[in-house]
């Protein structure tokens, strides 16, 4: 078989005690149809066995033995790293798609405008019986009309099958500090505050949902501050506040409601809707945002399981 001629992408790939998953994720990225020239691991001060899988396999690493980075500067220490022209920022829960870098770097070749290109993302989990699909991330097809106004209400962006071009993130000096829960939301839409961003509708990559994941309603509402003063900023954002605002509530008080978490309930009608204008146009939102993901996901359900190149895919990973 002929080799496969690599392209000019960095794959980043932070990670913590995730020996197993990690070991996964980069199985996938050395399974691409086109390689990357660079595969950088940061491990930020694993003590699971990381350092010894890591040490046989075709990557550099960057170690933090003191641990503490977090995502952003650990995201930000491999990127210091990269030489290529692209980079492709991959947790080490995640996996991408055989075609993934070859569809998104090919997209960013083929137009020099977009700072960055993204596919969709299957949300799914995976357990004895095999791998379960949740769902699906992506843009909705009005998103793409107003990408920056949209992205600021939602995030749409996955944070595995995304390709950004390396000069663009130092240009806004990486990853933020002053968000470490939902930075890489931050990160897309300070990229797409200088362009729009390129969609290719395709299936990137898998987000594994398990009992590690970092999200939490909770630690969102703490950082919403930061990016309603983006919208102080930046007066293209300021119409799609209330938007910004319903669907935070939406995320953070269905998961309170339905565990029981009084104090969750009243932090999240407090940060998202009490103390902010425009309730009737937050509440309308957060109404939309619950119909449109349930509609979204049982879409992505139905269709996905009916695929038989990803189930394939899905049985052998």
């Amino acid at each position: 078989m002929p080799e496969r001629p690599s392209l000019d992408i960095a794959v980043v790939i932070p990670t913590y005690n995730r020996r197993d998953l990690l070991e996964q994720t980069l199985r996938s990225v050395f399974e691409q149809s086109r390689p990357a020239a660079e595969v950088i691991v940061v491990d930020d001060g694993s003590d699971d066995g990381t350092a010894e899988l890591l040490a046989g396999l075709p990557v550099s690493v960057v170690t933090n033995p003191d641990g503490g980075w977090g995502p952003s500067r650990a995201r930000n220490e491999g990127l210091d790293k990269v030489k290529s022209r692209l980079v492709a920022f991959l947790d080490s829960d995640d996996q991408l798609l055989p075609r993934a870098l070859e569809l998104l770097g090919g997209a960013l070749a083929a137009d020099p405008r977009p700072t960055f290109a993204f596919g969709a993302c299957l949300l799914a989990r995976r357990d004895a019986d095999g791998w379960h699909i949740d769902g699906e991330m992506g843009p909705e097809p009005g998103d793409l009309r107003s990408p920056l106004a949209s992205l600021y209400a939602r995030n749409f962006v996955p944070s595995v099958g995304t390709v950004v071009r390396t000069a663009a993130a130092f240009a806004i000096g990486g990853f933020p500090q002053v968000t470490t829960f939902a930075e890489d939301h931050y990160f897309w839409l300070l990229l797409a505050r200088d362009a729009d961003p390129i969609f290719v509708p395709e299936l990137t990559g898998v987000h594994l949902n398990h009992p590690g994941n970092r999200h939490s309603p909770a630690k969102a509402e703490d950082e919403l501050e930061a990016f309603l003063a983006l919208a102080v900023e930046d007066k293209r954002l300021e119409a799609a506040v209330p938007d910004r605002l319903g669907v935070g509530l939406a995320e953070s008080l269905g998961p309170a409601v339905k565990s029981g978490d009084v104090r969750g309930t009243v932090r999240a009608l407090r940060a998202n809707l009490l103390s902010r204008p425009q309730k009737a146009a937050i509440l309308r939102r957060a109404g939309h945002h619950v119909r449109s993901r349930r509609h979204r996901d049982a879409q992505s359900r139905a269709r996905r399981s009916e695929d038989e190149q990803l189930t394939a895919w899905l049985a052998d990973h």
